[in-house]
């Protein structure tokens, strides 16, 4: 039996027997029950990380230049039908160091798509029941990974990453997080702070996805004002901060600082125009009706 059927395998007898016991089974009896499980195949042990679901998942990687094998080999530890990774303007060297691992599916071009449109492209790759989006130049432990699907289990519709923990003080935060923390407060949803769909990892139902359009996926914070809009039960679930790849240029950073500001200002403008321009927020100093100005 190859790996990945393994795996698979491996998977769906640890859901079983997790769904006949009344006792919760925490990490590390799953991994003891992955690693027995290879042990009667004769395979070699590799880390696998078992998760209790009833549902297919894949995993959408976007990666560039800097992509890291590190990043994709903990996702391979996860009981994923597929792992697309959408690599963009990544250059041969990057290619290369993804082509040496298995079992994934590299989506290569040397043209620019424009910034998250990897996220459509990924989408569309597959029809799982759940979709976890990760940024394949930091990696995540695969054990917190496992912490969003089995929150997807549950019946959310989104899973994103609670990231409040490690921001700190307000004064401390970035102006990416402040932007972030604004728009949710502007669109009536204050207790996601400054958590988005914006930052990697998080995950989608397809219910979800379906619903908000796959288009939107191109523009993260349209797709998170899509998602509001809809009712989606969202949930925030903490994981432990990434391990960062290779810094980036300045200029570089600072360009997707401005993008993603500019991202969330369109969000905000589609939402002014079909809620109007204070969206759900009542003006509670002025009577406009009285002065003779527009009643919002």
């Amino acid at each position: 039996m190859a790996g990945m059927a393994a795996k698979l395998r491996m998977n769906e007898h640890w859901t079983r027997y997790c769904q006949r016991s009344r006792r919760a089974r925490g990490p590390a009896q799953g991994r003891a029950y992955a690693d027995g499980f290879a042990d009667g195949l004769r395979l070699p042990r590799s880390g696998w990380v078992p998760v209790a679901l009833a549902k297919t998942a894949s995993a959408v990687v976007l990666a560039g230049s800097r992509a890291s094998a590190e990043a994709v080999e903990q996702l391979l530890r996860l009981p994923f039908q597929d792992v697309i990774v959408v690599l963009e303007d990544g250059g041969p060297e990057a290619f290369a160091r993804l082509r040496a691992l298995p079992d994934i599916t590299i989506v290569h071009t040397q043209e620019r798509l424009g910034a998250d449109v990897g996220r459509t492209v990924g989408a569309r790759m597959t029809r799982a029941e759940l979709v976890l989006f990760a940024d394949g130049e930091a990696a995540v432990p695969a054990e917190q990974l496992a912490v969003l699907l089995a929150e997807a289990r549950s019946g959310s519709d989104l899973v994103l990453a609670d990231v409040s923990r490690r921001l700190g003080p307000f004064r401390g935060w970035d102006d990416a997080a402040r932007v972030r923390a604004f728009v949710n407060w502007s669109l009536g949803h204050p207790e996601l702070k400054a958590n988005s769909v914006a930052v990697l990892p998080h995950v989608w139902s397809r219910a979800g996805l379906e619903r908000v359009g796959l288009p939107q996926l191109a523009v993260p914070p349209m797709a998170q004002r899509a998602a509001l809009e809809q009712g989606l039960r969202i949930r925030c679930t903490p994981i432990v901060a990434p391990k960062s790849g290779p810094a980036a240029d300045a200029a570089g950073a600072a360009a997707k600082a401005k993008l993603e500001a500019g991202d969330h200002i369109e969000a905000l403008r589609a939402a002014m125009g079909a809620k109007g321009a204070r969206l759900s927020l009542p003006d509670l100093a002025r009577r406009r009706s009285t002065a003779g100005g527009r009643t919002p």
